[in-house]
């Protein structure tokens, strides 16, 4: 997958094992770093590994 890759809302369902709504909200309240582009959210797949690397270092308690 390229990392410039844009990934659609039922890619990261897919991806991170959670329910659409609960990824339109997240996007929506920017929980994630997505960009709505027309009606739909999109998040480059580098956007989404750095916030998932940010997200695990938290629930280790890893400060950056």
């Amino acid at each position: 997958m390229d990392e410039d890759e844009l990934l659609s809302v039922e890619e990261m369902t897919r991806i991170l094992k959670l329910s659409k709504p609960t990824i339109q909200r997240w996007c929506r309240d920017r929980k994630l770093p997505a960009a709505k582009i027309g009606k739909a959210y999109r998040i480059r797949k580098e956007d989404l590994d750095k916030w998932y690397e940010g997200k695990l270092l938290e629930s280790t308690g890893v400060k950056r």
